[in-house]
């Protein structure tokens, strides 16, 4: 066998929402100890993968980080590898997107270094064919893939040849084994180990492409720094510059590229990294699949519904943005704002199986309502609508709110709210987690949105006032049909029809939305179909996601009620808690200074609650990872057979600029 070459990745994940202090640490830590080791060592060859906003902040607080690198770039002893600037999902982005990405940070890297990366990275090897025309008009010549997403007969030590409509990109299949966690490991046995694995990839082909193998290694930041400063990397150098027969050279992607042009062809299907794929079956359980079909990026999306959430989100607005027409500048500015909400950790795990938090999709969508602000100040004049089409993919078309002061979706699936974005620069109140038992201990069995309606037994009611998952499923779980929709009144009406009780009585619910500039009307008919006399409890749910991060378990709203003509707080700060006879309710959100009133024509019981839902850290321990907060109205329910009963709840939205105006809402 002729020499086999090394190529040592050295990448950087993002950093999720990092502080300058944060990022100050990790410089600290890590790229600073690994640049001045790679200066005083110009035998050390390596390639680095920066996350964008990180390399950014690099050169503009540490230039002279930026000047050591053109340094050993002008030595060519480091590449630069390029790639999307938010670390996305590239498969989950429109095009236009995808080549923004790259070029966002390829003309970062040149403007600090003045070279053009020729190579990239794929956060979490998120993969699908289909990119390939995209990178390659972007101008990039190769990508650093996975290995656990090659067919086991083509790792050979070879670069694959990928290619899709005509356009083809070099692939890298990357070893994620990297460097050893320790310094245990001695550098000699260490490349005696990667002797005797490139000897059995190349058995297994008798002709390989190139006689000249090249071995991907992938290792992070952390790691790589750790290897420098215990001494390791010294010891691997001296190890080589003593190897008698020379069988070992460390290299970069693009000296190898043009050392040795040839490639094999090859086909990659869609998929993710296997230890990040075995996330994306059952929600936050490793599992593997058994069928042995690769696990790709939708799986995560189908799994795990808040990032589906987010991903619709993110592809309304890309779409807005595409077909807006106004001023280019403006335009640009809304894409680099979405680009924001595009990172990859809001929409896959890292791989110990650690997701987004909520800060991260809160995060998230914030970025995506700038951007449609910015779009909107840039009309002459902004037209509220209501639109109806299949808005998340689940075969049933939503109605799509756009309206002054805020954007919502509302579902069939349970007639609710699951989505509110309000435009004061805030997230989505309706990014709201579910219990699930291996680590709540109870389940939830409807997903938590505003306007969720259920009918309880009294007993099942005073479960539910408990924060117990209750009920069977009426009507949160129902497909409401489509009984009337006004797109220029910006009406829906909705019915569901499902049996309640032992007895199985039938009833319908008649749910009727009036969306306005602030707000919502929805009025509730629940008619009792039965021969029998029906009563339970009618309750209308409303889940706020958390929106104060300083702590895990933070629960930022306050309520205020008028009950029995007086004013109250309610204290459910950290434990549920009622009132009776109320004519009005106010729940704000200390952190964005929002609030929301509920007005019901008819006096309702409330319940106030936080629920705090557990995951599993990085350490497997589970524990307290978001909340939601709770707000119930109850209605007793007591008809006749073939009786109905009507109520209606006026839901305003009050941010700040508006509560001047308003100060008759104001009773907090």
């Amino acid at each position: 066998m002729k020499v086999l070459h090394i190529c040592m990745a050295v990448t950087a994940g993002s950093l999720g929402i990092s502080s300058p202090d944060s990022l100050e640490a990790a410089y600290q830590r890590s790229y600073k100890k690994i640049v001045s080791f790679l200066y005083a060592n110009p035998a050390c060859k390596v390639s680095f993968s920066f996350f964008g906003p990180t390399f950014s902040w690099l050169a503009k607080k540490h230039p002279e980080c930026v000047t050591l690198l053109k340094e050993l770039l002008h030595r060519k002893q480091i590449e630069l590898l390029g790639g999307g600037y938010y670390n996305p999902p590239f498969p989950l982005l429109l095009p236009m997107d995808r080549n923004g990405q790259i070029e966002l940070y390829t003309a970062a890297l040149s403007g600090a270094i003045g070279k053009r990366p020729r190579g990239m990275t794929v956060y979490g090897s998120v993969w699908d064919g289909g990119i390939v025309p995209g990178l390659h008009n972007s101008g990039m010549e190769y990508v650093l893939l996975d290995s656990s997403l090659v067919a086991p007969e083509k790792r050979t030590g070879e670069p694959l040849l990928v290619t899709e409509q005509g356009k083809s990109v070099v692939v890298f299949p990357v070893s994620r084994e990297g460097l050893p966690h320790d310094n245990s490991v001695s550098a000699a046995d260490y490349l005696a180990s990667l002797k005797a694995a490139a000897l059995s990839s190349s058995a297994k082909t008798a002709a390989p492409a190139t006689d000249v193998p090249v071995l991907t290694l992938m290792c992070d930041v952390e790691s790589f720094a750790a290897r420098c400063e215990d001494g390791w990397m010294s010891g691997l150098l001296g190890a080589l510059q003593s190897d008698a027969d020379g069988g070992i050279a460390l290299t970069t992607p693009q000296e190898y590229r043009k050392l040795h042009a040839a490639v094999r062809p090859a086909y990659i299907a869609a998929g993710v990294r296997s230890d990040i794929a075995q996330w994306g079956l059952v929600p936050y359980t490793p599992q593997e699949r058994a069928a042995g079909y690769p696990v790709t990026m939708y799986d995560f999306l189908e799994t795990y519904p808040r990032n589906h959430a987010l991903y619709d989100r993110m592809l309304y607005i890309s779409t807005l943005i595409a077909n807006y027409h106004g001023d280019k500048v403006r335009k640009k500015s809304a894409r680099e704002k979405l680009w924001q909400a595009q990172t990859g950790e809001a929409f896959v795990c890292n791989p110990q199986g650690i997701f987004a938090t909520n800060a991260i999709r809160q995060n998230a969508y914030r970025a995506l309502t700038e951007a449609e602000k910015i779009l909107r100040e840039g009309l002459d004049t902004f037209t509220e609508c209501v639109t109806s089409y299949d808005y998340d993919a689940d075969g049933n078309d939503e109605y799509v709110c756009q309206m002054q002061s805020f954007d919502a979706c509302i579902s069939r699936r349970g007639a609710s709210i699951t989505e509110l974005d309000v435009m004061h620069n805030t997230g989505n109140y309706a990014d709201n987690l579910k219990r699930i038992e291996k680590f709540d201990r109870v389940s939830d069995t409807y997903e938590r949105g505003l306007f969720v309606d259920h009918l309880f037994t009294p007993e099942e009611y005073r479960a539910y006032k408990k924060g117990a998952p209750t009920g069977s499923g009426i009507f949160s779980r129902v497909v409401f049909a489509q009984a009337k929709f006004d797109r220029r009144r910006h009406e829906i009406r909705l019915t569901g029809t499902d049996e309640f009780g032992a007895l199985r009585q039938p009833v319908t619910l008649r749910k009727n939305y009036s969306i306005n500039s602030n707000g919502f009307t929805v009025q509730y008919i629940l008619r009792n179909e039965s021969p029998l006399a029906l009563r339970a409890q009618l309750v209308v749910e409303s889940n706020f996601a958390q929106t104060d991060f300083s702590r895990a378990d933070c629960n930022g709203y306050t309520v205020a009620v008028i009950s029995g003509g007086e004013k109250d707080d309610l204290d459910a700060t950290a434990k549920p808690g009622s009132r009776n006879d109320v004519s009005y309710l106010q729940i704000t959100d200390r952190a964005n200074d929002v609030s929301f009133v509920y007005e019901p024509n008819e006096n309702a019981s409330v319940t106030g609650m936080p629920l705090f839902f557990r995951r599993p850290g990085a350490d497997g321990t589970v524990r307290v990872a978001g909340t939601t907060f709770v707000a119930a109205l109850c209605w007793n329910v007591d008809l006749a057979a073939g009786g109905e009963m009507e109520k209606t709840i006026v839901f305003t939205i009050i941010t700040p600029k508006k509560r001047k105006g308003r100060k008759r809402h104001d009773i907090a």
